[in-house]
């Protein structure tokens, strides 16, 4: 895809620097959940704020964080779902969506528990913080491999704003802009932000009479207000609205056959034939529907002089509707209707001190409750058009087969954690932490049913299954730190992370498959440095690393008393082993060159899945080597405005996805390459910014149980972005199934005698309605 901008605006959004990068070793980061320099904190923390952001046309998480060393990112649910991250190995094998991930997304110090509350586009954002390797103790559960903070702009008691609109290909349309203005002189003030995108597909569909699929259509508006009333307390809300909508993702097949059914097989395009890698020709289009709506209240209180006490109060609600194509065929092999409603509401309290003496420290309690109601449908040979072949037998007039199930999810969290530093001479600081946590999961009503197009669910499996079970955990740190001068800083420490156990999200088959694996744990050392020379000319931070990674969650293959089930498991140990390097170049004013690499070695170390050892192979979703390098340049600087070029790449090796690493169920490694140019005058701007340059085809991700089949394919794309008037789950082939069909798509991607359907999803009406 290639992608193009163009911005007008009356004036600039005036919290964004002029210059085309910041001065990343002087951005205020709050990791440690302390306002410090980021070059101060001994740590390895990737910082982007807003000058940078705008710069790389960032408008999504997933974009942000892929700036980091040991950082991936894909897109199990295509460009308009949830991403998934790994951070230095770390990563979720499970996308259901009942699922926390073990990267600890948080927003304005807010975290967010399930996935449907991690679709957050960056906009009106002040900068994101990615830290790497566990973060146990201030940021408690599923923050094994790390954690995102985005921090988004506040009001303030000054009147701007800023408006920002966009053209480009696949008839691409943006606008995003604020609005602020003070309400009550230095005591309330109160500020509006949106986003819009919309386009119409960036993969061509082929079928006469439908629509282009991946189409992006997102909506997010977010409110603020500032309640100031002295010098010693603060209060902001901030309300929020997201939406994603528009037609779905669609898959590639990797191979088709379709000999075991003749009456798909003769249909017209039934085995893909003269389909191009960005195109599809499916039988339907595939809808997507996330929303979510939440309130954040962040309060400071300056208690004393030495004091200082926090409170973040949040609490989010949404839905997701997936109906996703399966097969990316012109006939109905498979497919798929995932439905959820959630909710969660998080509350923390932290008081922090600033004694001028050589201790300090925080301290805190957090309380987590959150709640979902999952269901899905997954239909195998439903196509009318097959006949007698896809004649299962379940009722008199029925086609095909499905599995439905359903279940309600509930989880309690508690913690508490204390945290100090010691300077033992004003250059050395010794530091330490624990936090201890109580995490409670339900599930209930948890039911399963066997069913075809006349009666879904005909044939009970399982019903009304319930589970219940606590975990304590207890993790802690301890680190060392030497400021050399006021541009060295060399540091060691230990971390560990905790993820919660789970429930599987996808028991089909048997109740076997409703079982909880225990947490994960993470425990890593690490010993980094942190340096500037040449005033600051030149920036070079270095970070080496090794993680031990226990009991990473992984759905598995068991047959039980002969039936095939794939329950949620266990993978023994993994061990990480890592080095990062961070690199800024200002050799003169105007030009700035930055590079991030990193080479990882992620293993497992001991476990079994399905019976088979995965001792010795790559951990699943890590790539070993990854590569960052950007430049921007002033190339024109005059009395009216500035001209701005960016450009970056990327390189990621080969990511496997699946845990026995499977050549054909991989990506292979590749660049990307990104582009803007921009004018920058003192009220107005236009820019030109084009994304994956070079129309690299890969896959944006590979989804399976086990192992997977295929999914959707990246594109390029261009755009025109003008800021104006500026004021400033894939289930299993069923055992009944598989008896009479063997997998018709991919016959090289099964294991263990499992077959391996491709997802599809058609707009059927689901029986079992989410309330």
């Amino acid at each position: 895809m290639f992608n193009f901008g163009a911005m007008a605006q009356a004036q600039p959004d005036p919290s964004v620097a002029t210059t085309p990068m910041q001065d990343a070793g002087e951005i205020v980061v709050t990791a440690q959940r302390r306002e410090q320099r980021v070059q101060d904190v001994p740590a390895s923390v990737t910082a982007i704020g807003a000058a940078e952001l705008q710069a790389r046309s960032v408008v999504s998480i997933a974009q942000v964080i892929g700036v980091a060393p040991s950082v991936q990112v894909a897109a199990p649910y295509g460009d308009g779902g949830p991403p998934n991250y790994t951070i230095r190995g770390i990563s979720s094998t499970d996308a259901s969506h009942n699922q926390s991930k073990p990267i600890a997304i948080y927003v304005d110090e807010g975290i967010r528990g399930f996935q449907v509350f991690e679709l957050m586009p960056v906009f009106d954002v002040e900068r994101v913080e990615v830290l790497s390797g566990p973060q146990g103790t201030l940021y408690g559960k599923n923050a094994t491999g790390g954690a995102v903070n985005i921090i988004t702009k506040a009001p303030t008691f000054d009147t701007e704003g800023y408006l920002t609109v966009g053209y480009g290909n696949f008839n691409t349309r943006t606008a995003r802009g604020a609005m602020q203005a003070p309400l009550v002189s230095d005591i309330l003030s109160a500020r509006i932000a949106f986003t819009y995108i919309k386009d119409d597909g960036t993969i061509k569909q082929l079928t006469p009479g439908l629509k282009d699929l991946a189409q992006t259509d997102l909506f997010a508006i977010r409110g603020s207000l500032l309640f100031k009333p002295s010098p010693d307390f603060d209060a902001t809300l901030r309300l929020y609205h997201v939406h994603s909508g528009g037609r779905n993702y669609t898959n590639k097949p990797a191979a088709v056959d379709l000999s075991a059914i003749p009456a798909l097989a003769s249909l017209p395009g039934a085995l893909r034939q003269g389909v191009g890698f960005y195109e599809s020709a499916t039988d339907s289009a595939p809808q997507r529907d996330i929303q979510s709506d939440g309130v954040n209240l962040l309060m400071h209180w300056q208690v004393a002089d030495a004091y200082q006490l926090t409170s973040v109060t949040t609490y989010d609600k949404g839905h997701w509707d997936d109906l996703a194509d399966a097969d990316g065929l012109p006939v109905n092999v498979y497919s798929t209707d995932l439905r959820s409603r959630g909710h969660q509401f998080v509350q923390e309290l932290r008081v922090g001190t600033q004694y001028d003496g050589p201790f300090n420290w925080q301290a805190g309690v957090f309380y987590g409750s959150d709640k979902m109601r999952f269901a899905q449908r997954l239909d195998y040979y439903t196509d009318p058009r097959c006949g007698a072949d896809c004649d299962f037998g379940i009722t008199p007039n029925g086609t095909g087969m499905n599995t439905v199930d359903s279940f309600s999810q509930r989880r309690r969290s508690y913690s508490g954690y204390v945290r100090g530093e010691f300077k033992i001479v004003p250059e050395l600081t010794v530091s330490g932490g624990v936090r201890q946590s109580h995490d409670k999961l339900l599930v209930d009503n948890y039911s399963a049913y066997v069913g075809d197009t006349s009666a879904p669910l005909s044939i009970p499996v399982f019903v009304d299954e319930r589970r219940r079970e606590s975990f304590n955990n207890t993790s802690f740190e301890a680190g060392l730190d030497w400021k050399a001068s006021r541009d060295i800083l060399l540091y060691a420490s230990f971390k560990q992370g905790y993820r919660t156990g789970a429930v599987n999200g996808s028991a089909l088959t048997s109740a076997l498959e409703v079982n909880i694996a225990p947490p994960e744990t993470a425990a890593a050392f690490e010993i980094g440095a942190k340096t500037s020379f040449f005033d600051r000319k030149l920036t070079v931070n270095l970070s080496a690393f090794t993680t031990s990674y226990k009991n990473q969650q992984i759905q598995a293959s068991e047959v039980v008393a002969g039936t095939q089930t794939f329950p949620l498991r266990s993978i023994d140990k993994s061990q990480i082993n890592g080095i990062e390097a961070q690199v800024i170049v200002r050799p003169v004013g105007g030009i700035t060159f930055s590079a991030a690499a990193s080479a990882v070695d992620p293993k497992y170390k001991k476990g079994t899945v399905a019976g088979i050892s995965v001792a010795g192979n790559q951990i699943i979703n890590a790539a070993k080597y990854k590569l960052n390098i950007s430049s921007d340049f002033v190339i024109m600087d005059g009395p009216s405005g500035k001209v701005n070029l960016n450009l970056n790449a990327n390189y990621n090796s080969r990511t496997y996805y699946d845990v026995y690493n499977t050549e054909n169920i991989s990506q292979k490694p590749y660049w990307l390459a990104n582009g803007r140019i921009s004018y920058d005058a003192d009220r107005w701007s236009v820019a030109v910014y084009g994304k994956n340059l070079a129309l690299l085809q890969r896959l944006a991700a590979v989804r399976g149980r086990l192992s997977l089949c295929a999914d959707q394919a990246a594109a390029a794309k261009w755009w025109l972005s003008m800021p104006m008037a500026s004021v400033s789950a894939e289930g299993p082939m069923p055992k009944a199934l598989s008896t009479r069909r063997t997998s018709p798509l991919m016959p090289g991607c099964r294991h263990q005698g499992r077959a391996c359907p491709l997802r599809r999803a058609r707009m059927t009406s689901n029986p079992l309605i989410v309330a």
